[in-house]
């Protein structure tokens, strides 16, 4: 992750955290969130050489849908809010949910604690790019793929 999408996503939970506003989800791609060598993130109480197995997981999935898009959904700040924490990935695929669930049920070590289809995909959510910039998730759906989410208890 960037420099400038750390600081974006820092103010905003900060933000959120001191107006007690929780409404708002926010985005990564999976490869900036779940970069091995990325202290400032954690998924599902990974760090560091966890990732890498996530990473995995989800090459399998993009390797049986060149068209899917998987995002981290962050939902916290951790560690003196030095740590963003996420234990959920958005995906969007042209698979089935059945399919879907094949895949991430795949793997031993790391299977999910539920996946399913999201249905408030209405929910204000913010996708930071690369250089930091808020991209409206409204812009990321078409007709020809569903979105699920898959998350660690």
């Amino acid at each position: 992750m960037d420099n400038q999408q750390k600081g974006v996503i820092l103010t905003l939970l900060k933000t959120d955290k001191m107006n007690r506003n929780y409404t708002k989800n926010y985005w990564f791609s999976y490869k900036d969130y779940l970069d091995p060598t990325d202290a400032f993130t954690d998924f599902s109480c990974e760090s560091l050489e966890g990732k890498q197995e996530y990473i995995a997981l989800i090459e399998n999935l993009i390797s049986k849908d060149k068209t899917a898009k998987v995002f981290v959904q962050v939902y916290g700040l951790d560690n003196n809010d030095q740590v963003i924490t996420a234990d959920t990935l958005i995906i969007f695929s042209k698979l089935s949910l059945v399919e879907i669930k094949q895949i991430f049920n795949g793997f031993p070590n790391i299977f999910p604690s539920d996946i399913g289809e999201e249905t408030d995909v209405l929910q204000p959510t913010v996708l930071i790019g690369d250089n930091g910039e808020l991209i409206s998730s409204a812009k990321l759906f078409n007709d020809e793929q569903s979105v699920y989410y898959c998350w660690w208890d």
